[in-house]
């Protein structure tokens, strides 16, 4: 009898709520602005009307404020929203309906599980991280996203010059993704300064502010994708 691959998770489901308005973007909404996980592999280019445009994934994008900024500022490209909980899809759809915006999709899915079960080789021109969960306590941190074999998950999954922009509040998880990146030769290390404008000035998320309040720092990290 064959048995089913154990595929790696980068979340632990919680129970979370979810309000009237969000169920109901759902059930009206998701056919219109979701990717669905019907296929052995997805076509997320061919999503969009416009599927010649570069491909830019925001993964765990919560209510999706920073997400919105991004496809709304930079309308040459097209935006692919990854997020596992219902209320931020629920949520972003609302917002992708009243924006009018025909270069943003979402996706249901775990991103580990996505990318090593769905996605193509060299389909992403960027991906997003804004604040990942960071696992602080020692014993959870195995299950920090930004890993060693995550990294080389998105390696193949991404475009020559492909960018990779992270931010983290919690600094021993901010150089774990430096040195993660530092040791591959296959990723060089961006300036700040060149961050894309869809990028710059991004809408403070509720995480966002709930660590500006809890005093916590932010890092941001930007490297791009050297070679195969």
């Amino acid at each position: 009898m064959q048995t089913q691959k154990n595929v790696r998770k980068s979340f632990v489901l919680r129970k979370g709520r979810i309000t009237v308005a969000q169920k109901r973007a759902i059930k009206s909404l998701k056919n219109r602005y979701t990717i669905p996980l019907d296929k052995k592999s997805l076509d997320v280019a061919g999503a969009f009307i416009n599927n010649e445009r570069k491909l830019i994934g925001d993964v765990g994008f919560g209510s999706g404020e920073s997400l919105l900024s991004m496809a709304n500022k930079y309308q040459e490209a097209n935006f692919v929203g990854i997020e596992v909980y219902p209320s931020g899809i629920g949520s972003a759809l609302n917002q992708i309906k009243q924006s009018k915006l025909t270069n943003l999709k979402l996706i249901e899915s775990d991103v580990y599980e996505l990318l090593e079960t769905k996605i193509v080789k060299e389909t992403f021109d960027a991906m997003v991280f804004l604040y990942p969960d960071p696992w602080p306590k020692k014993r959870h941190q195995k299950r920090r996203l930004l890993s060693e074999d995550f990294i080389n998950l998105l390696h193949e999954k991404m475009t020559i010059d492909g960018l990779v922009f992270c931010k983290t509040d919690w600094k021993d998880y901010y150089y774990q993704i430096k040195q993660v990146f530092a040791i591959d030769d296959r990723w060089v290390t961006e300036d700040l300064t060149n961050l894309p404008d869809y990028l710059k000035s991004l809408p403070k998320t509720k995480y966002e502010r709930k660590a500006k309040a809890g005093g916590r720092e932010s890092w941001e990290l930007f490297f791009r994708k050297v070679s195969r």
